[in-house]
């Protein structure tokens, strides 16, 4: 699976994650993006959720995302 220990995975981000409220909200994340009928406004209204609690967070997990569909 993911071979190399530097490459941070959603899940890895979120088990270092110690404020359960931000917590909660990249496990909506996660079990979202990972339907077979997801659509991007559901993921779109969970990030805009994530960014309006904590913008670091969220910067963070954009660039995640995008690194993991290069």
């Amino acid at each position: 699976m993911n071979d190399n220990p530097d490459i941070e995975t959603l899940d890895t981000y979120i088990r270092k994650v110690e404020n359960q409220e931000i917590k909660g909200i990249l496990l909506k994340l996660k079990n979202e993006i990972r339907k077979s009928d997801v659509t991007w406004e559901s993921v779109k209204n969970i990030l805009i959720s994530l960014e309006q609690k904590d913008s670091k967070s969220a910067k963070e997990i954009f660039l995640l995302l995008l690194e993991k569909t290069d």
